[in-house]
């Protein structure tokens, strides 16, 4: 497996958007493929600090996706760079996909000087926890119960 920028390989981007899309287009944030489009353009746009990152196989298919988003819940301001759409495709669940992209957007984030990321999930806490990331708050987010998970970068 091979875990690449999304700023890397733009031709992968409509693929991308249109995984995000099928994958939650039940939330309103996700119902517009042409929106999530946009938003991973902007938040892959240099000088932006926040980044996408896709999980490739040896014939260069997508894996898995996982994103910085710059206030994903806007509420608390200094909650600055979230870690969000963590997306496995479903044939590849179950095999590390998840956790590679997790570990590389750790090392990442680290790079560009982010001191600390922030999730919120609603049943993957365990998951994150092996990661580092400790529970903060539960909260409601788009009519659902989630927690609010936070993680230092060292």
């Amino acid at each position: 497996m091979n875990i690449s920028l999304l700023s890397q390989c733009p031709q992968l981007l409509d693929t991308v958007a249109t995984m995000l899309h099928q994958e939650w287009s039940g939330f309103s944030h996700w119902r517009d493929r042409s929106a999530i489009r946009q938003r991973l353009l902007m938040r892959n746009a240099h000088p932006a600090k926040t980044f996408t990152l896709v999980a490739l196989n040896a014939e260069n298919e997508v894996l898995g996706t996982a994103s910085t988003i710059l206030h994903e819940l806007d509420d608390i301001h200094e909650r600055q760079f979230w870690m969000g759409e963590v997306l496995t495709v479903a044939a590849h669940r179950g095999k590390g996909v998840a956790s590679a992209l997790v570990l590389r957007l750790i090392e990442e984030a680290r790079q560009r000087d982010m001191s600390e990321l922030w999730l919120y999930t609603p049943d993957q806490q365990a998951f994150y926890r092996r990661y580092g990331w400790q529970e903060i708050e539960q909260r409601i987010v788009s009519s659902e119960q989630v927690s609010v998970m936070r993680r230092e970068i060292f």
